[in-house]
């Protein structure tokens, strides 16, 4: 923004600390006397007695020499006052001391004097004021850059403020503002705006949106905007308080030139380079009529000669450049302006082959941005990738190190970042931060083939934002007694919680949904997984320390793994149009005992373009007697033309002697039919491999365990509901479902399966989580549907709201939020259950595998709720099917299974027979080409 000049003489900063107690103590001047004087006309533990010593202190202070013995002075009365009953002006004294000499950066001091106010009696009593105490000491912890401290002082004043002021108090509000703007600074930008928002919708309720503080929150709101990489959220509450304050101020004031300067950087990260110099310029206007000490003019000028230099409008010839290189090392100026010189200056030195000055501007903007942000901030993070990048030209050794450790660092952040949001635009903003690394990342894995492993180790963690705790107990589960069932429940527990906490938070449904799951579990899930761990067994750390299994240990000779991953390279404006400058889809291939192999397939959004996209989604059967839309078989294949040449012929080097295929999808890849895919001569690869589906790249762990079908086991099925709720007539009956399911039930009982049987109005929501949470296989065919805002959806209701599963009684009405007595089993209430002990669940509806593309997770819908949730694999569908087809479809598919055989081989052997025209009615690739089944 702008910087002042920095108190050079110890005299100054005494100064202002007098100005700073006027403003602190109103009546001090009237009251000044000196220490001989007071004594004689008060009590020497009055009150008025120690606020005459605390001024005579402060005034000792400014006398040349005698700072130390004024000092001396103010402890010793300060500690007179905290062995005195004064309570309150006790609190009020060290509070007020320590915040003045925060003020004036005198840290030490300031440390010293809140150390040993925290200790005092009057601490511990019934006092208001220790709310202002505990809050300016966060300020000093964050000044020092002590996160954990800062955020302890603060959440402790914030709860004072509640107390004593109310939860709706100007106290209180300025607290949170305190609170989120000390997170931002620590590189938690995202909790920032997450409090900060909340905090924006409280005081607009209580104070009125043409309030000043109201402005003040905007404004801070929005800086945190732009640091996450939004300035189009960001530009549009600069452009709202700009204007507020000029109607309020008028056009030349201080608060409007902070308000131009924060705009035109809106419009600088834009690219908007007109605008950004036409409010430089009203920032140097302004400045010019204020006449305030300082170089708020030179700051102005400084701007505006970066932006000319960064649109081109200013040529960058020797005395520019000795300009510019001048910003990034004098104190006056704003550091983010020293960032984003350097940045500019590095480019420049780049781009005319001077290697070495290129590498000192960029090390000067990660020296600023680690001295100003932090080592966890977007901009250090940013200065770090263009080190990295440098170094991949000359030194591709150097910048892989470069590339994991902040590959690792940024992921950290991240999960961060998406758990703390509460907002699903805030957590893909932070996520598309680090697509910028990944694509460059990935450029130079697809160089060099010693870079691959480790960036297939980033494939694996960034879908899901694996962090050290998850995979922790993913550790331990390979190292515990494998009868030991109660411990492995606990871990099982441990992620399922984690998992469902991250999706709730990142899609903006944890906080104000009083079923999600909150972090508070999360961390008891996993304190007693771990802690029945170490109550059982005597693992050595380094034991615990090792790596999970790569790929290529865990696959047999004859398999192979396609890791599907997108990476994305973002414009200015995220929110535009068309905000992608550039998408690369990559496949990581796998073989046993072989090192990764990664291809460039090209941009995803040629080899499935928006018209195929939409073909995709729109593939349409007869379900019901209700038809949408029906398709041709023509325009079936039409639909998928072209995919086995984009997705698969380039990864046929690598697929010598494979007969089966693990596939873990990313992004619209997801509503990809892979086994129907066919090659140039007409053979699919169902025909050629064994397909198996991975939710995601963890699932891997997993795939090795039998895959045989249980002998024996619980069934829990149900089909032929009745969905009328009253006089509401609810979804089409489907009586293909109740033939379906009584069909399943014969087969499975054969094998000497309980089955536990609903049909008509007894699936209820209530009684299907407890027979769920039970079974060992859970069958439900009967409707379901997604849609997400473009097929007619909600607009801005999460894509788990807009999954469900239709059960009995359920109407006409769709409440989309928890509710057990709706009659709708949505992807949000599904996502908190326990289906650990579940095998296999079977959803035997429509399009119950299509979800929202996500750059968390991959894909929001029910396949993610299903994952979450603990089902070992799930069978379902990509788009709406045939009512009698896919009940002929899926008794086949258990006959399969009660023969012996195992799940991938049931499902491949029962698309088989249908195709064959084996299974009647089920012949047609709109029903066998649906199903999809996801193993997790």
């Amino acid at each position: 923004m702008f910087k002042a000049r920095k108190s050079q003489h110890l005299m100054r900063v005494v100064a202002s600390v007098l100005l700073m107690l006027a403003v602190a103590f109103p009546s001090l001047q009237a009251q000044a006397q000196t220490p001989g004087q007071t004594s004689q006309q008060a009590p020497a533990d009055s009150e008025e007695t120690l606020r005459a010593r605390i001024d005579a202190a402060y005034r000792l202070m400014m006398d040349a020499g005698r700072f130390d013995e004024g000092y001396a002075q103010l402890r010793a009365t300060l500690l007179d006052a905290a062995r005195s009953d004064l309570y309150e002006f006790t609190v009020e004294s060290y509070s007020n001391a320590g915040a003045t000499f925060l003020n004036n950066q005198i840290l030490d001091d300031a440390e010293e004097i809140f150390a040993e106010g925290l200790k005092i009696r009057a601490m511990q009593q019934d006092v208001a004021k220790r709310a202002d105490f505990y809050l300016n000491y966060a300020m000093l912890k964050q000044a020092e850059k002590d996160y954990q401290g800062f955020v302890s002082m603060c959440a402790t004043a914030t709860n004072l403020y509640a107390r004593y002021h109310g939860k709706e108090s100007q106290e209180l509000l300025y607290a949170n503002d305190v609170l989120a703007t000390g997170v931002a600074a620590f590189g938690q930008i995202a909790s920032a705006i997450n409090i900060e928002q909340r905090n924006l919708k409280l005081a607009g309720q209580v104070t009125g949106t043409d309030d000043r503080f109201i402005w003040k929150l905007q404004n801070n709101l929005a800086d945190m905007l732009r640091q996450m990489g939004a300035p189009t959220r960001a530009l549009q509450y600069d452009l709202a308080v700009l204007e507020k304050r000029i109607g309020y101020y008028g056009a030349n004031h201080f608060n409007v030139l902070v308000s131009a300067n924060n705009t035109a950087q809106d419009y600088l990260d834009l690219g908007q380079y007109d605008e950004a110099l036409h409010h430089f310029q009203q920032n140097r206007d302004i400045a010019v009529v204020l006449k305030q000490e300082g170089n708020l003019v030179e700051q102005a000028d400084a701007w505006l000669l970066y932006t000319k230099a960064l649109s081109g409008a200013q040529p960058l010839d020797q005395p520019t450049l000795a300009k510019l290189q001048q910003l990034t090392t004098d104190p006056n100026y704003p550091e983010i302006l020293a960032i984003r010189v350097a940045n500019l200056l590095a480019t420049h030195f780049a781009a005319v082959g001077d290697t070495e000055s290129s590498m000192a501007q960029l090390d000067r903007a990660y020296s600023v941005a680690g001295a100003t942000y932090g080592a966890v901030h977007p901009l250090t993070f940013a200065a770090r990738q263009a080190m990295a990048n440098l170094k991949a030209k000359t030194n591709p050794g150097a910048a892989a190190a470069d590339f994991a450790t902040l590959d690792d660092d940024m992921l950290r952040w991240n999960w961060f970042q998406v758990s703390t949001s509460g907002n699903p635009v805030v957590a893909e903003a932070s996520r598309a931060l680090a697509d910028e690394m990944l694509y460059d990342y990935a450029r130079l894995a697809k160089d060099n083939a010693s870079v691959v492993p480790a960036f297939a180790e980033a494939v694996r963690r960034w879908p899901t934002l694996e962090n050290e705790k998850r995979d922790l107990l993913r550790r331990l589960a390979r190292l515990i007694d494998p009868s030991d069932a109660e411990t492995r429940s606990l871990i099982q527990s441990g992620i399922r919680l984690s998992l469902a906490y991250q999706e709730a938070a990142s899609s903006g449904d944890s906080s104000d949904d009083p079923g999600a799951v909150q972090p508070e579990q999360v961390e008891a899930a996993y304190q007693k997984a771990t802690a029945k761990v170490m109550a059982n067994y005597s693992f050595s750390q380094s034991l615990v320390d090792k790596p999970l299994p790569s790929a290529n240990t865990l696959l047999k000779s004859n398999e192979a793994l396609i890791d599907y991953f997108i990476t994305r390279k973002w414009r200015a404006d995220r929110e535009s149009a068309d905000p992608l400058e550039d998408e690369r889809l990559y496949a990581i291939v796998t073989r046993k005992d072989q090192p990764p192999r990664l291809y460039d397939l090209g941009d995803p959004r040629q080899l499935i373009p928006a018209a195929r996209e939409t073909r995709m989604a729109g593939l349409r059967s007869t379900r019901s007697a209700q038809e949408r839309g029906a398709v041709t078989l023509v325009d079936l294949n039409a639909t998928f033309t072209g995919l086995y040449a984009g997705l698969i012929a380039p990864l046929e080097p690598s697929l010598g002697g494979a007969d089966a295929l693990f596939v873990v999808p990313d992004g619209k890849l997801f509503s990809v039919p892979f086994p129907l895919l066919q090659d140039g001569k007409g053979a699919s690869l169902d025909d050629r491999f064994v397909v198996r589906m991975l939710t995601r790249p963890e699932s891997l762990l997993n795939a090795g365990v039998d895959q045989s079908f249980p002998r024996t086991g619980k069934a829990l099925l149900a089909g032929g509901l009745d969905y009328a709720r009253g006089p509401e007539k609810g979804a089409e009956p489907l009586p293909g479902t109740r033939k379906e399911v009584d069909a399943i039930a014969s087969i499975l009982r054969g094998d000497d399966y309980s089955v536990e049987l609903l049909t008509g109005t007894a699936a209820s929501e209530r009684t299907l989580r407890q027979d769920m949470e039970q079974a060992t296989v859970a069958h439900l065919a009967t409707h379901g549907a997604y849609r997400d805002e473009k097929e007619g959806g909600l607009g801005a209701v999460n894509a788990l709201w807009q999954s469900q599963v239709v059960l009995s009684q359920s109407g006409d009405r769709q409440s989309m939020k928890r509710d057990d007595d709706d009659g709708r089993l949505y992807g949000m209430e599904l996502m908190n259950w326990d289906l650990s002990g579940l095998d296999l669940l079977v959803l035997s509806a429509c399009e119950t595998a299509r979800g929202q593309e996500t750059f968390v997770g991959g894909l929001r819908g029910l396949p993610t709720a299903i994952d979450i949730a603990g089902a070992k694999r799930s069978l379902l569908t990509l788009w709406p099917v045939d009512d009698a087809g896919t009940a002929a479809f899926m008794v086949g598919f258990y006959r399969q299974l009660a023969a012996g055989q195992t799940y991938p081989e049931a499902l491949r052997q029962t698309r088989r027979d249908a195709r064959d025209g084996k299974i009647s009615g089920a012949q047609d690739p709109r029903v066998w080409a649906a199903f999809v089944m996801f193993e997790n």
